[in-house]
């Protein structure tokens, strides 16, 4: 889990938002705060409903605890990188019931160069990731022992 926080965290700040995509979702959750909003994300001060609002909402809570930067902004993603993680660590753990081989999955997955990339963009698409690993986890899970 070090080397994860330290491949997903590190160097966050360096690099300002340069993907049009992660200077949208960052001036969206920004406005967010300015319009004291919760439920209804606004862009150029009107509301947009483009994406699902989970995203704007982890951003803008970022925004609200550690200030508004590039750093913050992509805090979540790294989070969540980090907890997909650890789901193939403990399912593969659960399937092999052998921790180096469940490790080893895990680490595969925290190197992979797209990993780390999404793990580091302000998109939604590391979040919803996790969702859907999760989804497929509990599906297997469930199938496997005949809930």
């Amino acid at each position: 889990m070090i080397l994860g926080a330290v491949i997903y965290f590190g160097g966050n700040d360096i690099i300002s938002l340069t993907n049009p995509d992660e200077v949208f979702y960052a001036c969206t959750a920004k406005e967010m705060i300015e319009q004291k909003s919760w439920a209804v994300p606004y862009l150029f001060g009107q509301p947009q409903f483009e994406k699902p609002i989970l995203t704007y909402l982890l951003i803008k809570i970022g925004f609200m605890l550690g200030g508004i930067s590039a750093f913050t902004a992509r805090f979540f993603p790294a989070v969540f990188a980090l907890l997909g993680c650890l789901a193939v660590f403990f399912w593969t753990n659960s399937i092999f019931n052998d921790k180096k081989k469940a490790f080893f999955c895990s680490l595969i997955l925290m190197t992979s160069g797209m990993y780390i990339g999404l793990a580091k963009t302000v998109f939604t698409d590391m979040i919803f990731s996790d969702f859907v690993t999760l989804s497929m986890i509990f599906f297997y899970e469930g199938y496997r022992k005949g809930i």
